[in-house]
């Protein structure tokens, strides 16, 4: 639509002249609603933590992989743990499209986030990483939040926002914990903040994580103010606050709801009454599922409010998570899929991804058409009759026709590169085993990670419909290819079989990155690597 007005409808460019028209044509100009837009992304959720996300799971190959000592347990009491974790998002995924090949631009949250935000891949303006995302995406760059509400959304930005450039402050020595989210307060730079790329309103935390009671690092509008009580709570509480005042208003609103669970560390329980639902034989088990569970009812109450005001059937909800699990967390974890967070395998990338619209998309449908979370943008944009300008380069398509149940192949192809940080993985289980009893202040040893990011060769991915080309920086020079739809795991390395599908994706990747910058932190040493690996 080219005229949009501020209110909760749009109008054909012609109703002015309807009266003057014959009654068929007149009818035709009747008005179309502008949808609410409510995006909910969860942090590092596994791909297999959720009842509707479970259907091909072999058990029997998925014990026997290794478990973190922290959240080890009975496979069949955590299998079941996850199903009953999120009881309102299954309701959602059965009224709805499940997407089950969906991805997300990187494996971790920043760079992630910022393809959703921007409907790009990070890697076009030099974030390939979280190192990377801490100088914030580009201020020249309009968000989805700016457009929408150029075009009379009511946009609120509720919960993590890992897209500003910020600096770092700490709360008194006498008055900290071992655990960061207790102790460090991110403040976004000028300019940088969510409240000044194009959200109205913002409830938010800038950077990994949040503490989980009492959170320091909590800004509203840009100015840091007490958080008492449960976050996933005040989370809840401010986006049906503001759903109540959008809608008093007469205005459509977009909402990015960013929880901060499960992101670890999880060292507190959730309130008693999630406590109470689970009872793995592992408290740490039941603190992980717990917390997921509550702010499904948080979920359960925002929905609840949109059917109350009549809102439920013009809301477009999309779920997800930012990114695959970490191994320090409880089976299922990423079901099938191989790896973790922080690298480029399908456990990384790959995640949950359920759209909503009542009455306007098929119930109960499934769909294993290869799609991008940069995908959301131009769809909720699409839905709501903005047309996007040309100048914001968008790499993600609408597809709309595709959740409605039309063909559509949106990507032919998705890109990765960045460091595979296998800080997040079974690998350095060591040091988790350590922090974890640092954190408790069961030793006072402090035994930094080998693996972050910044100390972190580089890696690079291709994905098409069916198959994935990996290549990792470690002087061996080889190309791992994979069927991942035959073989989720990506475990049996068929490059060697299939020559010309190494060279069309390795084609295919190199016309790709060949045009895209230097990482602007992580790397710009390793950039270089990559780019001539793909040649």
């Amino acid at each position: 639509m080219d005229l949009l007005l501020p209110k909760k409808t749009i109008l054909a460019g012609f109703v002015a002249a309807a009266c003057t028209l014959t009654p068929a044509l007149s009818q035709a100009a009747e008005k179309v609603e502008q949808p609410n837009v409510l995006l909910i992304v969860m942090d590092d959720l596994g791909s297999a933590q959720l009842d509707f996300a479970m259907d091909n799971i072999n058990k029997e190959e998925l014990v026997k992989r290794p478990v973190p000592e922290r959240y080890d347990g009975n496979f069949d009491q955590l299998y079941d743990a996850a199903k009953r974790s999120m009881p309102n998002i299954t309701k959602l995924a059965n009224e709805g499209v499940r997407m089950t090949n969906a991805y997300v631009a990187t494996p971790v949250c920043g760079p992630s986030r910022a393809g959703m935000m921007t409907g790009r891949f990070p890697h076009s303006f030099g974030t390939y990483s979280n190192d990377d995302a801490k100088l914030g995406i580009p201020l020249d760059i309009k968000l989805l939040p700016a457009l929408m509400n150029e075009n009379g959304y009511a946009t609120a930005n509720i919960g993590k926002y890992h897209n500003a450039k910020v600096r770092k402050e700490f709360i008194p020595k006498d008055e900290q914990s071992r655990d960061y989210h207790d102790n460090q307060i991110s403040i976004a730079e000028p300019g940088y903040g969510p409240e000044e790329r194009g959200f109205d309103y913002s409830y938010s935390y800038y950077v990994s994580g949040a503490a989980l009671y009492n959170s320091p690092t909590v800004f509203r509008n840009g100015e840091n103010i007490p958080a008492p009580g449960y976050l996933t709570y005040n989370l809840t509480n401010e986006a049906i606050q503001f759903i109540e005042k959008a809608d008093k208003e007469k205005q459509p609103f977009f909402i990015n709801l960013a929880f901060s669970v499960p992101h670890i560390p999880l060292e507190q329980p959730a309130p008693a009454k999630f406590m109470e639902r689970f009872n793995t034989g592992n408290v740490e088990v039941d603190k992980y599922y717990a917390h997921v569970n509550a702010s499904d009812e948080g979920i359960g109450k925002i929905i609840a409010k949109l059917k109350e005001m009549g809102e439920y059937e013009n809301t477009l909800i999309f779920f997800l998570s930012d990114n695959g699990a970490v191994h320090e967390s409880p089976m299922p974890m990423n079901g099938m899929d191989r790896a973790f967070k922080g690298q480029r395998y399908r456990g990384g990338v790959h995640v949950p991804f359920i759209a909503h619209w009542k009455g306007h998309l098929p119930e109960g449908r499934s769909d294993n058409t290869m799609i991008s979370a940069m995908d959301i943008l131009p769809t909720a944009l699409a839905a709501a009759g903005i047309k996007i300008p040309t100048e914001m380069k968008v790499d993600g398509k609408d597809i709309m026709p595709l959740l409605k149940g039309k063909p559509q192949q949106p990507h032919p192809y998705l890109y990765w590169a960045g460091p595979r940080a296998l800080h997040y993985d079974s690998s350095n289980a060591d040091f988790w085993s350590n922090y974890w009893k640092w954190i408790t202040f069961e030793t006072n040893e402090f035994i930094p990670s080998p693996y972050i990011e910044k100390h972190s060769k580089g890696e690079w991915a291709i994905k098409d419909q069916n198959w994935s080309l990996h290549y990792y920086d470690d002087g061996k020079g080889e190309y791992e290819l994979y069927n991942y739809a035959k073989d989720p795991a990506e475990s049996k390395n068929l490059a060697k079989q299939y020559p010309e599908k190494v060279k069309e994706l390795k084609m295919a990747f190199y016309d790709w990155i060949k045009t895209k910058p230097a990482p602007i932190a992580w790397g710009q040493d390793r950039y270089q690597i990559l780019t001539d690996s793909a040649k």
